[in-house]
């Protein structure tokens, strides 16, 4: 898993901006990543329980 959500956040933009909100928090790599793969964690737990599908917004933006 952290090794997907190390790659994930080259990737993904949302996931980018959490991980660098992470480490703006003065957490180090390996710490944001591990925040990173329980997040994801926390939202693929999320899809499965509410029998949703994954949607990739490629136009996200924050304010909506």
């Amino acid at each position: 898993m952290m090794v997907a959500a190390a790659r994930y956040y080259y990737h993904t933009p949302q996931s980018k901006a959490y991980y660098d909100k992470k480490r703006a928090e003065g957490k180090k790599h390996n710490q944001a990543v591990r925040s990173l793969a329980r997040h994801l964690s926390r939202v693929i737990w999320s899809l499965v329980k509410n029998n949703r599908l994954y949607e990739k917004h490629l136009n996200w933006d924050k304010s909506a």
